[in-house]
């Protein structure tokens, strides 16, 4: 990476065995010199700026074209007779405007194609499917209709990118056929029933069909299955949430839904986010079932009733639990200040979803798993990538009573700390002046009496 911003020389026209040009990350003025096609060995052409002129297209030699970026501009889709047989093309944010452009259908070796984030408009074209190609990524357009079944009828086809756009209809049954690692369709207008033959997927790593009007019940994956991520929030799903999933999973958010019942063991998660659901029953009950190396835990908004028990010491790597408003009773266990994930800083920025991504494959768009908390009395959004830099621990709204542990001042690493709408007695811990890192401590609305601990009469609101 560079931030190097003078014009290209028109004398780089004059390096006629280049094969190779690579200018991306950078802040180069004017536009893409003619002399450039001179170089009639180049193969692999990225990072320019500047109108994007249609002779790019004449170099017979060009194998991988990479354009993308917000300083260049698209303005004649429509008279290209490209020369060359590409590979791959990327013209993500060079202001696309209109259909597909057809010109790609000849385009017979395309393997990779990214036309995100621009406004192309209309259809996904049958003939687009029929290209069979390995990643297609065409997510953050105002693309509309229903997916042609022919898309999924590839064996060809690794990642198929499509959030974003105004796509509606039913998710094609074929959808089974292909063999997808990565399938985002997230925040469309897809509706009804998944097709149970999604599960058939033999290497399906990462599915997101979140924002969308998609309902019933969920399909169920087997055990060995390879699903490692899980997005279906913000959909009309229904049903026991003790759907299967394999023992690779490690991230589940299926918030905003009506789930209901309890759900399956899941050994080896990290992240289980199903709040704002109708989960109800015991809470203890759900503790034998979590996996120690569980980083994140979010409930909130749903019907679970009993009392935290000791059993909760056992997640030792929670970084965020997420209790708010349920109907928890009972009062709170003393090794809550045993949760070690909340006790030690983080040391690593370090994501499940970047870190999973980046052995896999060059997508760029990686967000996904973000997480809803209530932070100064606001829900706000954590992003994935931030996830090591906040630990959260919020009991709040429940019928929680008894005084407060002392223990949980040994929670150095929390971020926040929300106890507040409980029948809480007794005063604040001293110990709480040793909660170094924290940034928001709300006892609120409880039955505390006594002075508050002089270490933190700045920073809470009671």
């Amino acid at each position: 990476m560079n931030f190097m911003s003078f014009k290209i020389p028109d004398g780089i026209g004059s390096l006629v065995n280049l094969s190779t040009l690579s200018m991306s990350r950078n802040n180069f003025s004017g536009g893409i010199p003619s002399s450039i096609q001179n170089l009639t060995n180049l193969e692999n052409n990225s990072g320019l700026s500047g109108e994007i002129p249609t002779w790019l297209f004449r170099l017979q030699k060009l194998r991988k074209l990479r354009l993308g970026g917000n300083k260049l501009q698209w303005n004649n889709n429509g008279s290209i007779f490209p020369q060359s047989k590409l590979t791959h093309l990327s013209l993500s944010s060079c202001g696309l405007e209109g259909k597909i452009p057809d010109w790609l259908k000849n385009q017979t070796d395309l393997s990779f194609l990214d036309l995100s984030l621009n406004r192309l408009e209309g259809s996904f074209p049958k003939w687009l499917a029929d290209l069979k190609m390995g990643n297609i990524i065409l997510s953050d357009n105002r693309l509309s209709g229903s997916l042609p079944p022919s898309l999924f009828q590839s064996l060809r086809l690794f990642v198929l990118a499509l959030s974003r756009n105004n796509f509606s209809g039913h998710i094609p049954n074929t959808v089974g056929e292909t063999s997808l690692m990565i399938l985002k369709l997230s925040e469309n207008n897809f509706s009804g029933s998944v097709p149970k033959s999604i599960a058939n997927i033999y290497r399906l790593l990462w599915l997101d069909l979140s924002k969308n009007k998609l309902s019933g019940e969920f399909p169920r994956f087997s055990q060995d299955s390879l699903l490692a991520l899980l997005d279906i929030s913000s959909n009309e799903f229904s049903g026991d949430v003790a759907a299967s999933f394999g023992l690779n999973t490690v991230s589940l958010t299926m918030s905003r839904n009506n789930f209901s019942g309890e759900f399956t063991k899941l050994s080896f998660l990290k992240h289980l986010d199903l709040h704002d659901n109708k989960i109800a029953g015991m809470f203890p009950s759900f503790i034998s079932r979590l996996s120690q190396s569980l980083e994140v835990l979010s409930l909130r908004n749903n019907s679970l009733k009993g009392s935290i028990t000791e059993d909760i010491s056992t997640l030792t790597s929670l970084k965020v639990l997420d209790l708010f408003e349920n109907s928890l009773d009972g009062t709170l266990p003393s090794n809550l200040g045993n949760l070690t994930g909340m006790v030690e800083s983080p040391t690593s920025s370090s994501s499940i979803v970047s870190s999973f991504i980046s052995e896999i494959t060059d997508l760029s768009e990686t967000e996904s798993q973000d997480l809803e908390v209530i932070w100064k009395r606001v829900k706000q959004v954590i992003s994935n990538r931030n996830f090591y830099l906040y630990t959260v621990l919020d009991l709040s709204k429940n019928k929680l009573r008894g005084e407060i542990p002392t223990s949980l001042g040994n929670l150095k690493s929390l971020k926040l700390l929300n106890l507040s709408h409980n029948d809480i007695y007794g005063s604040i811990p001293q110990s709480f002046g040793g909660l170094e890192k924290l940034e928001i401590l709300d006892v609120s609305y409880n039955n505390l009496s006594g002075k508050i601990p002089q270490t933190l009469s700045w920073m809470f609101w009671i």
